[in-house]
C-alpha cells in the first residue's frame, strides 16, 4: 500500500468515487489538469488504482472502494483524516451502476444491488466525509485568509431517472429517486455548515454504465423464465435491444456532464444550484413540462411509445390459446 505525507494546505482536496472510466475517469483527468487540487480518486479495482499510479503525481491519490463494503469506507475515511488535515473541499459522488429492466424480469437481487451501490453508497459516502467537509468550512471563518476559501460542497452524480421514471428503467430509476430525496434533505441539513448539495442529472450518454445496462437486459430476458416469455412474446427483447442502440447512438458526450461537474466543483458558487440538468435543449425543456403534466397524461404517453416501439405485451392475458389461468 503506497504511504503519502499529508496534502499541501494550499490545495484543496477533492475526492471523487467510482473514477475507473466514464464520467469518473473523465472528472478526474480535467480536475488534475486544472491544478490546484489534491485529488483522492476511488477505483472498485486494484488495476484501477496502478492505472492512476502510473501517473506519478503527488497531486493524486488513488484509492481501492468499494461503496457497498464499510470497511472500504472506513479506510478511506481514516487515510483521508490522516492525510488531510485541512479537511475536505468537495465530495463528488459518482460511483453508480445501471441494471435491471421490466419489473418481470428484474430479480430481487437486482433491486438489492441498484439501492446498494447507487442509494445506500452514497449514504455510505456522506456519512465518513461530512465531517471533513464541515472541518474545511470551518476554515473560512478561523483562517487569516479564510474568507478567500470558495464554500465546502458535496456534489452527486444523479440521473433525469431521479426525476422521471422511464420505461424499462425502474429499479435503476427508484434507487435515483431514493437518492435524490437524501440528498434533497442533505441539501437544508448541512446548510447552517455552509456547505453545498447539488445534483448532476444527465441524460443518456454515451458511457460504459449504458452498454452493462444494456447487456444486462439482454441477459435477464434469457434467465426469465418461460411464463413471461409467452406474455411478452419472442420479438420482444429484440425490440427493446433495437431501441436501446438507438437511443445510444444518439446520446450526449460523455464529456457534457464532465463539464458540468468541474464547472460545479472549480467554479466559486459552482454548487449552489439544487439541480444541474445536463443534455440536450430539447431535454432542458421537456422534461420540466413532463414533471407538470397530469399522471393519465404522462402515462398516455408512455403507453403509447411502448406500443409504438413494439414494448406492449404479445399476449397479457395468455388467452390466445383459449385457456385462462
Amino acid at each position: 500500500m503506497t504511504t503519502y505525507t499529508p496534502t499541501s494546505p494550499k490545495d484543496l482536496v477533492v475526492v471523487v468515487t467510482g473514477t475507473s472510466t466514464g464520467f469518473g475517469a473523465g472528472i478526474v483527468n480535467d480536475l488534475h489538469e486544472l491544478g490546484g487540487y489534491t485529488i483522492y480518486a476511488t477505483c472498485t479495482t486494484q488495476e484501477g488504482v496502478k492505472a492512476y499510479q502510473d501517473w506519478n503525481s503527488p497531486r493524486l491519490r488513488p484509492v481501492q472502494v468499494d461503496v457497498t463494503k464499510r470497511e472500504d469506507i472506513k479506510r478511506l475515511r481514516d487515510q483521508i483524516e490522516a492525510e488531510c488535515p485541512q479537511g475536505v473541499y468537495c465530495v463528488v459522488n459518482n460511483a453508480g451502476v445501471n441494471a435491471g429492466g421490466w419489473f418481470d424480469m428484474t430479480t430481487e437481487d437486482t433491486f438489492e444491488r441498484l439501492m446498494d451501490v447507487n442509494y445506500m453508497g452514497l449514504v455510505r459516502i456522506a456519512k465518513a466525509l461530512i465531517p471533513s467537509l464541515r472541518a474545511f468550512a470551518k476554515s473560512r471563518h478561523t483562517l487569516i485568509n479564510g474568507s478567500t476559501l470558495p464554500r465546502a460542497r458535496f456534489i452527486a452524480i444523479s440521473s433525469v431517472s431521479g426525476r422521471i421514471n422511464p420505461i424499462g428503467l425502474g429499479p435503476y430509476a427508484a434507487s435515483k429517486h431514493a437518492a435524490e430525496s437524501i440528498l434533497d434533505t442533505l441539501r437544508v441539513e448541512l446548510a447552517p455548515w455552509e456547505i453545498d448539495v447539488s445534483m448532476i442529472e444527465p441524460g443518456y450518454a454515451k458511457t460504459p454504465i449504458i452498454t452493462k445496462a444494456i447487456s444486462a437486459l439482454k441477459e435477464e430476458w434469457h434467465q426469465a423464465d418461460e411464463h413471461v416469455h409467452q406474455m411478452y412474446g419472442d420479438n420482444f427483447i429484440e425490440k427493446v435491444l433495437q431501441d436501446q442502440r438507438r437511443i445510444y447512438e444518439s446520446a450526449m458526450p460523455a464529456q457534457w456532464t464532465v463539464q458540468a461537474t468541474v464547472d460545479a466543483v472549480h467554479k466559486r458558487g459552482g454548487a449552489q444550484k439544487p439541480r444541474v440538468l445536463v443534455g440536450f435543449f430539447s431535454m432542458r425543456i421537456i422534461l420540466p413540462l413532463l414533471e407538470k403534466l397530469p399522471e393519465w397524461v404522462t402515462d398516455w404517453l408512455s403507453l403509447s411509445y411502448m406500443k409504438s416501439a413494439g414494448y406492449w405485451p404479445v399476449d397479457p392475458f395468455l388467452l390466445k390459446d383459449g385457456k385462462r389461468d
